[in-house]
């Protein structure tokens, strides 16, 4: 037994670290596989009665299938779960930032007032008949109000903060301060608003993928190819910020600077998939903490599994929102939800349990 204690006293470090790297690849490798494996589902199946069979050939040889399929496949279906896709990264790396900035593993996309914003933006379009942008085409003046209102909610907030010089704690009280104030504004569109103006700022509200197209798909990859390699090469960075905090200034590191543009990162993320979907929470509160469990707090692991993760909860909930009612597709909000719900509170609770 001494014997053993010593040959493992003795061993090398690195081999240790190389171990550790090997693990969380080889986790990061069997996610990515589970997500491809999601994907390729969420194309093969919707509302329709197109067979499997037929939806992989419309996929491998489009050609040698009937318009109607082609249509289906590649106009319908796809634009969905690429943006489900999307919009799992976007949102998932959106809450990681935030937990960050705020230093709060509570905290997501919608801390901020981004949600409440987004949807008032959204009423002003649906109840009132108001935009922004009255130069757009009809079917982007939600989308484009939605967008402006959350972004600029949380460039306020952020820009407020920074110049007040006001602590993280006061951001968050800020930052819920907004959310009442949008929600009751969102609050009385809903009141004022008729039969099917409500219905169709509630559905929207419930988040959907359904009318997804392909430029909204063009747009929010944009934004998310940008920034992901950004926040990347900021990796060695954004891991000392969330093991030191401001003590992270002694590595050189400019802490006000680095909180303020990760903030505008996740809020342009957020903003963008928020004003696309509509409200979708617990991806952004779910994905980074399973993604600190499986691969720790090296930010050059954890932010790609935050990515994966978010991606996979999507497309699984996009999944489940076509296949738990047949003929009828749920808004992807609801699912979310109710597969996040209780996931966080396992995580919760598993954690106190675990201290004791």
């Amino acid at each position: 037994m001494n014997d053993v204690s010593q040959t493992l006293g003795h061993v090398p470090s690195y081999h240790v670290y190389k171990s550790n790297v090997r693990r969380k690849v080889v986790l990061l490798a069997g996610c990515f596989v589970l997500t491809l494996i999601a994907i390729a589902v969420d194309l093969l199946s919707g509302s329709g009665t197109l067979p499997w069979s037929q939806a992989f050939e419309a996929l491998v040889h489009p050609e040698r299938v009937s318009r109607m399929v082609q249509v289906v496949m590649w106009d319908l279906r796809m634009p969905v779960t690429i943006t489900a896709v999307i919009s799992g990264i976007g949102l998932a790396l959106a809450g990681l930032l935030m937990q960050t900035v705020l230093d709060n593993p509570l905290a997501e996309p919608f801390t901020l007032g981004i949600s409440s914003a987004a949807g008032f933006g959204a009423a002003l379009v649906i109840v009132f008949q108001t935009t922004l942008f009255s130069f757009l085409p009809v079917d982007y003046l939600l989308t484009a109000n939605a967008f402006v209102f959350s972004l600029a909610t949380v460039l306020f907030i952020g820009i407020f903060s920074a110049r007040k010089g006001l602590s993280v704690e006061m951001i968050v009280m800020l930052g819920i301060a907004v959310h009442f104030v949008f929600s009751a504004l969102l609050g009385l569109a809903q009141y004022v608003a008729d039969v099917d103006q409500l219905q169709s700022l509630v559905f929207w509200l419930m988040g959907s993928l359904q009318k997804s197209t392909w430029t909204q798909v063009g747009i929010n990859t944009t934004i998310t190819v940008i920034i992901v390699p950004i926040l990347l090469f900021l990796s060695w960075q954004i891991s000392a910020l969330r093991g030191f905090g401001e003590q992270a200034q002694v590595l050189g590191i400019s802490v006000a600077r680095l909180r303020m543009l990760l903030l505008v990162f996740a809020a342009l993320l957020a903003s963008a998939i928020t004003a696309t979907i509509g409200v979708v929470g617990f991806i952004g509160l779910v994905a980074p903490h399973v993604a600190r469990m499986l691969v720790g707090e090296d930010q050059r692991f954890t932010q790609l599994m935050t990515m994966i993760i978010g991606a996979l909860i999507m497309t699984v909930s996009s999944i489940i929102s076509k296949l738990l009612i047949p003929g009828v597709i749920l808004p992807i909000g609801m699912v979310t939800s109710l597969l996040g719900v209780p996931f966080f509170v396992w995580l919760v609770f598993g954690r106190s349990m675990g201290r004791r």
